[in-house]
This record gives C-alpha cells, sequence and structure tokens, in this order.
C-alpha cells in the first residue's frame, strides 16, 4: 500500500474510533488497478465497495468533537495587549481625544488634535462652535420643556437640530482604516473620511479633511460660524417659549438665511450639511 494512502487508512481509523464507528475492512482500503489507454498501471484510492456514508459521518462526528477552531498550541489571531496598545497610542486613540475635546468645548485640547494651514484649522474651529451651539440649543429645550422634551422635540422634521452624540462610546462605531502612517475614520452617517497622519510618533487629524467637498475651507468655516449663531438666537426664544417646537430647525434655516446672499445659500447648507457637525 503506498504510504500516501496508509496515512489516509490511519487518519480514517482514528476519526471512526472517535466518533464510534466501526472502521472499514482492510479490503475497502486497498487500491484497484485501472487500466486505461491514456494512463497505465494508475490507481484510483477507493473501492467503489467503500461504506462511504460511514466515512463522512465520521468525518462530520470529528468535526463535532473537536470543533473547527484553533488549536491548543496556534497562536491568537491578535494579541489584547496588541490591540490595547494601539487604541492608546494609535489613530482611534486621537479620534477618543478629538471626540473627548469636541464634547467637553476644550479649545486648545481640540486644536492640538489637528494639523492644517490656518484656514483650515479656522473651520476645525468653526466645526466646535458649531457643535457647542448645538449642545447649547439642546440644554436650554430640556430645561424650558422638561427632562424628555428633546426626544419629542425631535421626532419632527420641522423641529430636528443634529446633536453631535456625546457619548464616549461613540469612537467605536468609527471604521478606522490604517495604512502605514496614514489613516481614515470613516464616520457612521458616511461622508468623506477624516483624514489622519502621523509625524514623529504623533498621531494628529489633518484638518484639510474637513472641507465639505466643492468648497474653500475659509468660505466653509464662515457658513459654519453663521450656522452657530442662528442657533444660539433661538435660545432666548426657547426660554420665553416663543418658538415652536415643530419649527426650530426651520427657524434656524430662517435666521441663517438672512446671514447670507441667496446666491450663496446651496454652499452654506452644503457646509453645514456635508459636514461631521451634523450627525
Amino acid at each position: 500500500m503506498p504510504a500516501r494512502l496508509r496515512a489516509f487508512r490511519d487518519c480514517l481509523y482514528r476519526m471512526c474510533a472517535t466518533a464510534g464507528l466501526a472502521r472499514p475492512c482492510e479490503d475497502a482500503m486497498r487500491p484497484v488497478p485501472r487500466r486505461d489507454k491514456a494512463r497505465r498501471g494508475t490507481h484510483v484510492p477507493l473501492r467503489a465497495s467503500v461504506n462511504c456514508h460511514e466515512i463522512v459521518a465520521a468525518v462530520l462526528a470529528l468535526l463535532m468533537v473537536s470543533g473547527c477552531g484553533p488549536t491548543k498550541d496556534s497562536a491568537p489571531a491578535a494579541a489584547p495587549a496588541a490591540l490595547a496598545q494601539a487604541d492608546a497610542a494609535g489613530p482611534r486613540a486621537l479620534l477618543g481625544r478629538w471626540h473627548r475635546a469636541l464634547v467637553s468645548g476644550d479649545k486648545a485640547q481640540y486644536l492640538a488634535c489637528f494639523v492644517g494651514s490656518e484656514d483650515e484649522l479656522v473651520l476645525a474651529l468653526a466645526g466646535l462652535d458649531a457643535v457647542q451651539a448645538a449642545y447649547a440649543f439642546h440644554n436650554a429645550v430640556v430645561s424650558t420643556y422638561g427632562a424628555d422634551a428633546w426626544r419629542a422635540f425631535q421626532t419632527s422634521d420641522g423641529a430636528r437640530i443634529g446633536l453631535f452624540p456625546r457619548e464616549t462610546e461613540w469612537t467605536r462605531r468609527v471604521t478606522v482604516v490604517r495604512q502605514g502612517d496614514i489613516a481614515f475614520g470613516y464616520l457612521p452617517r458616511g461622508r468623506v473620511p477624516i483624514h489622519m497622519s502621523q509625524v514623529d510618533g504623533v498621531w494628529r487629524i489633518n484638518a484639510g479633511s474637513l472641507v465639505p467637498p466643492g468648497l474653500e475651507a475659509r468660505r466653509a468655516a464662515d457658513f459654519q460660524f453663521r450656522w452657530a449663531a442662528a442657533l444660539r438666537n433661538l435660545i432666548p426664544r426657547v426660554g420665553q417659549r416663543q418658538l415652536a417646537v415643530d419649527q426650530a430647525g426651520v427657524e434656524a434655516n430662517k435666521d441663517l438665511a438672512a446671514r447670507i446672499k441667496p446666491e450663496d445659500r446651496p454652499a452654506a447648507a452644503a457646509a453645514v450639511n456635508e459636514s461631521f457637525i451634523m450627525p
């Protein structure tokens, strides 16, 4: 019997023993000569008399007993310590610092997360201002109408105003793709990804990646600052219950429109709606 077939036979015997099945008879494992015009003296590995359903059953039983996962001696796919280190020092850690500074309104810590031109950094600050204005508006609604008011407030399309997620777990929903010293953070809504890069061991966000498509950084920043001002203008009206809650979003857009030229309104809408400030 050829060595390869003998090895197969021994393996099959072990599987049968594990599954509690009778092992195939020795004759069933002998090669059967087969001669034809093309290839003389070749062999087929098993006779037609092999009890194939027993072999298949043995294989399945072995898989159920032993499982399909890695063996005890195999190395894990990724060491937990390595993953923890990557989260503590890599691009995902940068996103965590950025998110904490954005939510808390810490301007110094927020800017420390970025690298870019002056106009691009101004745009990054405009995003911070817009997010903080939305938080202030949210707090005014809750203070005036009660703790559960915001949820009802957001059910109307006319009222809805985007509130950037404050939960620390939010960064886990960002898909991070790293390629050496650069990385891309794909936000849950699927906009243009946030670009990150590592220089001298320090990861920072490239502020230029915050520029909405088709706009210049300074112009986009101007529109976002105006949006923040429009939201803050609504806060006194909320406090005095002079704002119809189902029209808050509409009123904010009307205020923004009044601050810009008619021909600039499409660009202003893109600067606000296509940026990260609108979750």
